[in-house]
């Protein structure tokens, strides 16, 4: 029925981007309403789902970095950004919060151990240079993360018997307070 996509095209759709057909293809197809067809034909993916037509259970992003504190207390916080279904939320955290998180959860779950997790520097910890490549660093650990405890059998995260994902705000919190709004306001680091 359709004419044939460009190869161009076909990347796109198979990398589920967004593909229009032109107004000459378009024109090719009977019976259809010419108002609707510009929707008709428009191939894209929703936010929040994977090629598949799922919908991802958990995204996470390091979008930036800010400077905290003053004189030797001075450190650096990463905003997590954390979307569970459809809730966002935000917390920052130092390096330090991030490496406790590691530590508790892969002696609680041991197929966490083999996860790269970005190393300690004892130098040039304020080097914006190292703070960035640290943002990348922790980005990917928390997305490789997410990816093993949301298939591995032991995890509270992991998909029914439908595979079908359930999650909620709340169930990443209890999975791990690293998660939780304000949970480190009054600790000596001070983040929230």
């Amino acid at each position: 029925m359709f004419s044939s996509l460009t190869l161009q095209e076909e990347e796109e759709v198979s990398d589920c981007s967004s593909v229009r057909l032109t107004d000459e293809e378009d024109e090719k197809l009977p019976n259809i309403n010419p108002r609707k067809l510009k929707y008709q034909h428009l191939v894209s993916r929703p936010p929040g789902t994977s090629c598949g037509g799922l919908q991802e259970p958990v995204k996470l992003s390091i979008p930036r970095y800010v400077l905290r504190g003053q004189g030797k207390d001075e450190h650096f916080e990463f905003e997590v950004k954390i979307t569970v279904m459809d809730e966002t939320w935000t917390v920052f955290r130092r390096y330090s919060r991030f490496r406790e998180m590691h530590k508790s959860l892969k002696l609680k779950y041991p197929e966490l151990a083999a996860l790269d997790f970005p190393p300690k520097k004892l130098f040039g910890n304020r080097d914006e240079r190292m703070v960035a490549e640290r943002r990348n660093h922790l980005e990917r650990y928390l997305r490789n993360l997410f990816r093993v405890m949301l298939s591995s059998s032991s995890s509270p995260l992991r998909a029914d018997e439908d595979g079908l994902f359930h999650l909620s705000k709340r169930d990443v919190c209890d999975f791990s307070s690293f998660f939780k709004k304000g949970v480190f306001e009054y600790s000596s680091h001070g983040t929230g």
